[in-house]
């Protein structure tokens, strides 16, 4: 399997994984009401109609919870990608198929959960660490998003898919372009999802087709 889609695979008692998921499902509420700052323990208990002990019995943090927050949807993403699109993500897939289905599939998973796509960016953007670093910086980006599209360009070029270009570049580009798609959903709920994904999957196989290809 492609990883250009990750599973982590986590595991958990089902009665303990039915109360973190509550919890994780209202800190994500709350971050989308309140902001990553506002999310506080108390607000996320209030929304989960239970006691502050509860919480702290799961989990040993707000820091914890909101990390869980965003592999949880993370993953939900993986997960919704390989059920509509496993085929494109087999490792003998074409390559062009894995761009096409990776754009695909993400936009379409942001477009149907914006709050919580929203969610994640706060985290992002505004965890740190006990010593004031990014939680979910750089170096987080570069192995969970950058490498793995980087790695399936390489292999497109390898095979004659997609034409000579910087497949750093390239995978920056087409992050900063699902990326930014979320604000578009925030601003305007009511956007053409069909259309829009239609124009950046042409955007992208325009851009790296090789040039012996075909459309």
């Amino acid at each position: 399997m492609r990883t250009i889609i990750r599973s982590t695979g986590r595991k958990a008692t089902f009665t303990e994984a039915a109360r973190r998921a509550q919890i994780v499902e209202c800190a994500i509420e709350a971050v989308c009401e309140f902001g990553y700052a506002g999310a506080s323990l108390s607000r996320v208990a209030k929304l989960a109609g239970i006691s502050k002990g509860v919480i702290t019995y799961h989990f040993a943090s707000k820091a914890e919870i909101l990390e869980e927050a965003v592999a949880v949807v993370y993953e939900r993403g993986a997960e919704f990608a390989l059920r509509t699109r496993s085929e494109a993500f087999d490792d003998d897939a074409d390559p062009r198929d894995a761009l096409r289905a990776y754009l695909e599939t993400n936009l379409a998973y942001i477009a149907a959960h914006p709050r919580e796509i929203n969610a994640v960016v706060e985290i992002t953007r505004g965890h740190r660490d006990a010593d004031g670093r990014p939680v979910f910086g750089s170096a987080w980006e570069e192995r969970e998003v950058i490498e793995p599209l980087e790695e399936l360009f390489r292999e497109g070029q390898e095979r004659g898919r997609f034409r000579d270009f910087s497949p750093r570049v390239m995978a920056v580009a087409v992050r900063r372009v699902i990326d930014g798609f979320t604000f578009q959903m925030l601003a305007h709920p009511d956007t053409d999802v069909a259309g829009f994904t239609a124009e950046v999957v042409a955007l992208f196989e325009h851009a790296t087709r090789a040039g012996s290809e075909s459309p």
